[in-house]
């Protein structure tokens, strides 16, 4: 019976580390998944301050694919728009 004790520990104890790999490897994923995306957001903003004529198709864009309404107004403004700090970036005011 000692036998079959000490090898679930052991199995506890390697379903432990596997979890934690897992969990490693996952927050190595989505670091590099949110570099990625922040990465494009800035080049589609760079592009937007030497492209001004298609702030429209970019609002549009936005628009159709911000869903909560705190991102929403943080990115669009009350008028759909494009709040202060969204036309400060895109006018090339800050990075």
């Amino acid at each position: 019976m000692a036998d079959l004790e000490a090898l679930k520990l052991k199995r506890d104890q390697l379903n432990a580390r596997i979890q934690q790999a897992e969990a490693r490897q996952r927050a190595t994923a989505k670091k590099a998944d949110d570099r990625v995306k922040v990465l494009v957001g800035a080049a589609v903003l760079n592009q937007q301050t030497r492209t001004p004529e298609k702030l429209p198709a970019l609002l549009s864009l936005l628009d159709s694919f911000l869903s909560r309404p705190a991102e929403r107004l943080a990115v669009l403004g009350e008028d759909g728009q494009g709040s202060e700090a969204f036309k400060r970036l895109v006018s090339g005011g800050s990075e």
